[in-house]
């Protein structure tokens, strides 16, 4: 597997659809994993929700714990919510597991189309606070 992330944002509704490829075995994966993030989001240039493909992220067991404590730093100041999708039930169970120990969102959904859904639901929900 070739490590990548591609991202594609839609400014007008501010939603940055990523999909991940990459597989995490050290903590320099988990490094090189969010460095690659942290170029695109800081180009955005404003806060920002995010939909995240993750079929083809492999987080291995050994760095998961790490992987979660970055997560949440490099994501704390520039996301306004977050939500991922997937169908591999691998990549699924990992990632919650990974995310909840991090106390990071859990929810995975199984389609682009509801993970969308949930994010109009989150920007509803903040603009009714």
């Amino acid at each position: 597997m070739a490590n990548k992330v591609t991202f594609e944002y839609d400014r007008p509704a501010k939603i940055l659809f990523v999909e991940d490829n990459w597989d995490i075995k050290t903590k320099q994966d988990v490094d090189d994993f969010f460095a690659e993030y942290s170029r695109q989001m800081n180009t955005l240039g404003e806060k920002f929700w995010m939909v995240a493909h993750i079929d083809n992220l492999v987080i291995h067991a050994e760095v998961a714990e790490y992987y979660g404590e970055v997560a949440r730093k490099a994501t704390n100041d520039l996301l306004l919510g977050l939500v991922r999708w997937g169908e591999d039930s691998l990549a699924r169970m990992t990632l919650r597991t990974t995310a909840m120990k991090a106390k990071m969102p859990h929810s995975i959904y199984s389609s682009r189309d509801e993970a969308v859904r949930a994010i109009e639901k989150m920007k509803a929900e903040a603009a009714g606070k």
